[in-house]
């Protein structure tokens, strides 16, 4: 991604040419409500994509059709070279991504080592030991390997929430989703857990996330998009769109959230 540090230049990225994630023309409906109204949007490799706008403004639609949790009714949907818009090849996506939702889904009954391992053990067949070791190395990853074994009543939000990460990232995905992964977070825990996903975005990771963290958008995406009532009203860097939005509804949006 961009170096976001001052005074240092863009590094620019090989990668950046090859889009992992491609949307072409995308419609969604639930029941007479239109959600997407065609949609053409890519992620490239490594990139940071952050998704802005209001609650009903089609984000986290889209974010659930990338990730394969929702199918488009019309439009092609390409992520990682599978067509998701193909229903008899769309289940190939699975391991390609990871999704961490607003909500942490963590299973009360186990330590935050078992629900990382749970998927490792049951999905991937792989054996006790080997599934451990990887699920420490996640743990690690997010800071929280002296937590392996609390239940999740023994720990935090934001240490729940960085379990969920770490349950996403032991099956090494190429792709990660995040979903408002700090909107059920206190504010004073919000900055664990986008501390982590500014760590992941450094090491190239290929991110989409749909929040309403302006710091985090601001500070960390490679690109903005903010949409409004189902079409992708504009998109640029943060320094684009926060320095200079184009459209009139972005800059409403941006001084309702930013209260200036």
């Amino acid at each position: 991604m961009t170096n976001q540090n001052a005074g240092t230049s863009p590094v620019i990225k090989l990668s950046a040419v090859t889009p992992v994630i491609k949307l072409s023309a995308v419609t969604k409906s639930f029941g007479p409500a239109q959600v997407l109204k065609g949609i053409d949007l890519h992620v490239n490799e490594g990139e940071v994509l952050t998704l802005i706008g209001a609650s009903g403004s089609g984000k986290s639609t889209v974010l659930r059709i990338m990730s394969g949790l929702e199918t488009s009714d019309g439009g092609e949907v390409w992520v990682n070279s599978v067509p998701l818009h193909d229903p008899r090849r769309a289940k190939e996506i699975r391991g390609h991504v990871g999704m961490v939702f607003q909500q942490f889904n963590l299973f009360p009954h186990l330590t935050a080592l078992g629900n990382v391992t749970l998927a490792l053990v049951k999905a991937r067949k792989m054996s006790a030991a080997d599934a451990k070791a990887k699920a420490m190395a996640a743990l690690e990853h997010v800071g929280l390997t002296e937590r392996a074994g609390n239940y999740p009543s023994q720990l935090s939000g934001g240490q729940q929430q960085r379990v969920a990460i770490a349950r996403a990232l032991a099956v090494e995905p190429a792709i990660m989703f995040f979903d408002e992964a700090t909107s059920a977070l206190d504010p004073e825990l919000v900055g664990e857990v986008t501390g982590v996903m500014r760590n992941l975005a450094s090491e190239g990771m290929t991110m989409v996330v749909v929040t309403h963290e302006m710091g985090f958008a601001r500070q960390t995406a490679d690109r903005l998009v903010f949409m409004d009532q189902g079409v992708i009203a504009e998109q640029g860097t943060p320094e684009e769109v926060f320095g200079n939005p184009r459209n009139d509804r972005t800059k409403q949006f941006l001084h309702r959230v930013l209260d200036v």
